[in-house]
């Protein structure tokens, strides 16, 4: 094939996409004429992303790098929630501020604005004054953050949504691991995971935790960010394990591992696991 060829099959590709976007956008004002979601628990929904998400790497092959597919995606996706529903992204900057910024940047893109605050709870507290905002909160936490989990769950309080990387693969950018929070949310889709504010009582709860087929996220002496798959039987569970005042705080969708052997099985599926490989 000529060059000029070449080009003239870029700019055609190009235009396709282009278009493609467009009629995206058509489609999504038809939606919220249909439905009405200017609320912001209406707009989101994890669950339909974190199924986008699975098409995304089910059907990816190619030199393009599975992270920027999933980038471009995920712009896609906040441009267009936000045509639903205005918000904007709060983030953790009181640890790893860099990092948490970039994981901010790479799932919401450049079109939302960010608000650095300075620690966990100023990032929960930020999200429940403004009713409409999202936040990013890095999972590693100083021993001075505490249990900050426990200001989630309460009535009108956010929630944990989702987990960042959702895809993990060797070399991908933003890769520092944090948790979405989100104001409570109306998504109709089971999640996969459960999360709890537990605490421990127990000589060795994080064995027991992960005994049951749970997890343990982060901990501060005796309290415990735990996740259970969703049906599991909690109450149990926690007797077994030696849990006490659990509290619900959210709720997550499995995340999608390729070759990553480090990745929390509990979290995340490998990739041949979900039947996308042999």
């Amino acid at each position: 094939m000529k060059l000029a060829e070449i080009r003239a099959t870029i700019d055609r590709l190009d235009g396709e996409m282009h278009a493609c976007l467009m009629e995206r956008g058509t489609a999504i004002s038809s939606l919220i004429r249909v439905k009405g979601t200017s609320r912001p628990g209406a707009a989101f929904r994890p669950g339909r992303e974190a199924d986008m998400m699975r098409r995304l790497v089910a059907r990816h092959e190619g030199a393009l790098p599975l992270w920027t597919a999933e980038h471009i995606w995920r712009e896609i996706i906040t441009t267009f929630t936000r045509m639903q529903a205005s918000f904007d992204v709060a983030y953790d900057g009181g640890v790893h501020p860099d990092q948490t910024r970039d994981v901010a940047r790479f799932l919401f893109g450049f079109t939302v604005a960010l608000h650095r605050q300075g620690d966990a709870l100023s990032t929960i507290n930020h999200i429940k004054e403004s009713g409409t905002d999202l936040g990013v909160v890095s999972l590693h936490q100083p021993a001075s953050a505490g249990a900050w989990w426990r200001a989630l769950g309460r009535p009108s309080a956010p929630r944990i949504m989702a987990l960042s990387p959702f895809i993990r693969v060797g070399g991908r950018p933003a890769e520092h691991p944090a948790l979405v929070i989100s104001p409570e949310l109306a998504d109709p889709t089971p999640p996969d995971l459960i999360l709890f504010a537990a605490a421990a009582v127990g000589s060795d709860p994080d064995a027991a935790v992960r005994a049951a087929g749970g997890t343990v996220l982060a901990s501060s002496g005796r309290e415990r960010l735990v996740a259970f798959p969703a049906g599991a039987p909690v109450a149990a569970i926690a007797s077994r394990a030696g849990l006490e005042d659990l509290a619900r705080v959210g709720a997550l969708f499995r995340g999608i591992s390729l070759g990553d052997e480090a990745a929390d099985p509990v979290l995340y599926q490998r990739l041949d696991e979900a039947g996308v490989l042999p």
